[in-house]
C-alpha cells in the first residue's frame, strides 16, 4: 500500500474516514456468538462460544493485514509494524462474557481498536510506533484467576491461582487443560514487545455519564478493591424446641453488621457490599450456629479505605465478630499525560466530556505494570451492564471510537 507524502497529517484527516457503520455492523456480529434467547450472552472464559468469537476477530484482523495469533494465554495479538524502532502502542480490551452478559461490555474496546486500524488501513496511513490490538482472554470473573488473560500477558499469573474453581465446576487449569492450553506456558508468558502506551475504550457499566448526559469519560483510575470475611459465632439449635430467649442465632447477631456496611460506605462516599452470606449448618430446621459474610469495598483512594477499613473493624469486633482480610487490589491510577491525550481528542471532535474513576476492574489495571495506561468510557443505558439489556447507543459507540483514534493518532507523534 502507499504511504502518503505526509502520513501524520492525513492521519488526522483521516478522523472523518471512520467507518462508524462498519463498527455497529461488527457489534451486531459478534454479539451473536454466544447468544442465547432470553439469557443474553454465554461467552464464558474459553467456553465454545468464547474461543469461536476470539478466532472471529483473529481472523477479522488478518482481514486487515495484520499478523494476528493466539498467545499462550488464548490473548489474541494483533500487529502492525511501525515505520520507526520505537516501543509499541497498544489498543484492546476483552470479549468474553460473564453468563447472561450483554453485547458492549469488553467488545466495543476490541472492534473500536479494529476499527482504528481499519481507517488506518484504508487511509493509507503507517505509525510511527508498531501497534497491537489485544482482545485478552478471561477478563471476567468466571475463573479464579481472572483476569487471566492480561495477567498472564503481563507475566504476573501465578501458578496458584490455576488452582482455584472456574464456571464449569472444576478447577481453571482443568479448563485449560481440556481447552488445549499449557498453565506453564501461560505463567512463564510476556508481551511480544516493548510497550510505550495503552488505551481501552469501555462503556461506564455505571451511571455517572447520564446525568448531565456526557458522551465521553475519561477515566482517572481504576478503584481499590478490599475484600474481607466477618465472621459471626452462634450455637446451632433445634429450631423447633429451642426458645427464642435461649438462642444464640449467629444470623441475628449478623444482621446489624449488614445494614452497617452500607452506613460505613455512605458515610465515606464509597461503595460497599456484601455478596455472599454463608449460613451454617444451613438448614430450615437448624438455627444458625455460624454465619461467614463476604464484604467489598471500593475506592480511588487508599487513605479512605483505611478509614473505612476502621470502622467496619471497630463495629465487627463490638458485635462479637471476627474479620480477617480477603482479596486486596491496589487503586490504579491513569497516566495524566494519556488523559491529557483523551481531552485534547475530544476537543478536536467537539464532544463534551468529564473526569470519572472506573469503579469496575478492567485489563488496563494490569497492563499498568508494563506501561502507561488511559480508559476512555462512553456510557451505559440506564447504567445497566453485565445483563442482557446492556446497551449504548450507536452515536456514543461511535464517538468513543473516534476519540480512541484521535489519542492514537496523538499519542504516536508525541509519545
Amino acid at each position: 500500500m502507499k504511504q502518503p507524502d505526509n502520513p501524520l497529517h492525513d492521519a488526522h484527516a483521516s478522523l472523518a474516514a471512520f467507518d462508524g457503520e462498519q463498527l455497529m455492523a461488527d457489534l451486531d456480529a459478534l454479539g451473536a456468538i454466544g447468544r442465547e434467547a432470553g439469557r443474553g450472552l454465554q461467552r464464558m472464559a474459553y467456553s465454545d462460544a468464547d474461543l469461536a468469537a476470539r478466532q472471529w476477530v483473529q481472523a477479522q484482523m488478518q482481514a486487515l493485514g495484520m499478523g494476528a495469533t493466539l498467545d499462550a494465554a488464548g490473548n489474541v495479538v494483533g500487529y502492525l509494524p511501525g515505520s520507526e524502532a520505537l516501543p509499541a502502542l497498544a489498543l484492546g480490551s476483552h470479549t468474553d462474557s460473564v453468563p447472561g452478559g450483554g453485547a458492549f461490555d469488553g467488545a466495543l474496546g476490541v472492534l473500536a481498536a479494529l476499527a482504528c486500524v481499519r481507517t488506518l488501513r484504508s487511509q493509507g496511513v503507517k505509525l510511527r510506533h508498531p501497534l497491537l490490538l489485544l482482545n485478552f482472554a478471561a477478563e471476567e470473573a468466571t475463573t479464579a484467576a481472572s483476569p487471566l488473560g492480561s495477567l498472564s500477558f503481563t507475566g504476573r499469573l501465578t501458578a496458584e491461582a490455576l488452582d482455584g474453581p472456574a464456571w464449569h465446576g472444576g478447577s481453571t487449569r482443568a479448563l485449560l487443560t481440556e481447552r488445549g492450553f499449557d498453565s506453564d506456558a501461560l505463567v512463564a508468558n510476556h508481551p511480544p514487545l516493548p510497550l510505550a502506551a495503552f488505551l481501552e475504550l469501555h462503556i461506564e457499566q455505571g451511571d455517572q455519564l447520564l446525568s448531565p448526559r456526557t458522551p465521553i469519560g475519561v477515566v482517572e483510575g481504576i478503584v481499590g478493591i478490599r475484600r474481607y470475611y466477618v465472621t459471626f459465632e452462634g450455637q446451632a439449635n433445634h429450631a423447633g424446641t429451642t426458645r427464642m430467649e435461649r438462642r444464640r442465632d449467629a444470623l441475628v447477631a449478623a444482621a446489624p453488621f449488614i445494614t452497617t456496611v452500607r452506613d460505613v460506605a455512605v458515610a465515606h462516599g464509597i461503595v460497599g457490599t456484601i455478596g455472599r452470606i454463608d449460613v451454617q449448618p444451613g438448614a430450615p430446621n437448624v438455627i444458625p450456629g455460624h454465619v461467614t459474610l463476604d464484604v467489598e469495598i471500593r475506592d480511588m483512594a487508599n487513605t479512605t479505605l483505611d478509614r473505612a477499613e476502621q470502622a467496619l473493624h471497630d463495629a465487627a469486633a463490638a458485635s462479637g465478630a471476627q474479620m480477617v482480610h480477603g482479596h486486596c487490589k491496589e487503586p490504579t491510577p491513569a497516566d495524566p499525560r494519556l488523559m491529557a491525550a483523551i481531552e485534547r481528542a475530544c476537543v478536536r471532535l467537539d464532544l463534551p466530556h468529564r473526569a470519572l474513576p472506573s469503579g469496575a476492574g478492567h485489563d488496563a489495571m494490569n497492563m499498568a505494570a508494563l506501561c502507561p495506561y488511559a480508559m476512555i468510557f462512553v456510557p451505559s443505558e440506564g447504567g445497566i451492564s453485565h445483563a442482557p439489556d446492556e446497551f449504548t447507543l450507536a452515536a456514543e459507540c461511535i464517538a468513543g471510537g473516534r476519540v480512541l483514534l484521535a489519542t492514537l493518532l496523538d499519542l504516536d507523534e508525541g509519545v
